[in-house]
């Protein structure tokens, strides 16, 4: 009797299921903690200059920035393991070293940033840096969440849609962050400079660094 070997892709493994379940948990469990988290990060992003305060008085918690942080991590790993997969194994432990990977990503960035509000611009321009950043970053993910949903399990979604659906999202999260970077910080031709030396490497450079180490030592 010859046996037809499964293929192995996201909408096969059972483990994947699982996570999507797991992220959304993790995703509903943080903005209990934090009231109004996900609303409030997403009318940040429209908000003007004068009333962006009025979107950031959510109360922050260390479980729900916990959390978040964890359901941010996981939801981002999983869409760059997804895009960056191509044959073999859709495997759960590949995905966890892209998870330590992103996490290592996102410490080394939260420090560089550090380190370049204290040089460059003082103490008192981190909170407002990663309170708009930290309310991209919710808006980002949990955006990407339907959109995983499909790229992962809806077999009639080519590689090449999918591709083009995360890069329009990554395209307009770098657009919102430039948008905002330029309200905070804008003031001569020399200060644009600078947000767009930023841009470029602590977020476009450091991204494309992580999935090409993915791409070349994991896939």
């Amino acid at each position: 009797m010859s046996f037809i070997s499964r293929i192995s892709t996201s909408y096969s493994e059972p483990w994947v299921a699982w996570v999507m379940l797991g992220l959304l948990v993790l995703l509903l469990v943080a903005d209990f903690f934090q009231r109004g988290l996900i609303i409030g990060s997403f009318r940040s992003i429209t908000a003007t200059k004068e009333r962006e305060s009025l979107f950031s008085e959510v109360t922050k918690t260390t479980a729900g920035s916990i959390f978040i942080y964890m359901y941010e991590v996981g939801i981002v790993a999983l869409a760059v393991y997804a895009m960056l997969f191509t044959d073999g194994s859709f495997s759960l432990w590949e995905w966890l070293i892209v998870v330590a990977l992103v996490c290592l990503l996102s410490a080394l960035h939260y420090l560089f940033v550090w380190l370049v509000c204290y040089v460059f611009l003082g103490k008192q321009a981190m909170q407002p840096i990663m309170l708009h950043y930290g309310n991209l970053c919710i808006v980002v993910s949990t955006l990407l969440y339907p959109l995983m949903l499909l790229v992962l399990f809806a077999p009639f979604v080519s590689h090449t849609v999918a591709l083009v659906l995360v890069s329009v999202l990554a395209v307009f999260a770098l657009i919102i962050w430039l948008i905002k970077a330029f309200r905070l910080f804008f003031t001569n031709f020399l200060a644009g400079f600078y947000i767009f030396l930023y841009l470029c490497t602590l977020e476009i450079v450091p991204l494309a660094g992580m999935v090409f180490v993915v791409w070349k030592w994991i896939m």
